[in-house]
């Protein structure tokens, strides 16, 4: 079962994104958080890729073994911490892409209702109309 109405293949094709937490040792696992809480306007996963990049950035400078005590816990957590976060981002980007398109689709309609001079429609009506 799909966690979105767009089905897998869209799914799996808005989660390349995981791709960065898999990378050894954490290293552009951070990223992988920013993105995502960029995307979807979603502070606490920028937030969380802050923290992961400084987390990060304080392991790599300790001395070998401090420094793999902290990268190899911290890679562990952010591998499982994105697989948590995976539906909600897809749940996320799909209302926000849904918006998006709404919006387009309602600023077209209405440049074509006054090029044209058609009486304007509600965006309910509109809805009603595309479901039946």
């Amino acid at each position: 079962m799909g966690i979105t109405k767009r089905g897998a293949a869209w799914e799996w094709l808005h989660s390349w994104w995981m791709l960065f937490i898999f990378m050894p040792f954490a290293i552009t696992s951070f990223f992988a958080f920013l993105f995502i809480g960029i995307k979807v306007r979603n502070r606490k996963w920028i937030m969380y890729g802050i923290i992961y990049f400084f987390v990060f950035a304080f392991g790599f400078v300790l001395p070998d073994l401090p420094g793999v005590f902290i990268v190899v816990p911290l890679w562990a957590v952010t591998i499982i911490h994105g697989f948590k976060v995976r539906p909600l981002y897809l749940i996320q980007l799909d209302v926000y892409k849904d918006h998006v398109e709404a919006r387009a689709f309602a600023e077209a309609r209405s440049e074509a209702e006054s090029r044209f001079h058609a009486p304007k429609q509600s965006i309910q009506d509109i809805h009603i109309r595309k479901e039946q």
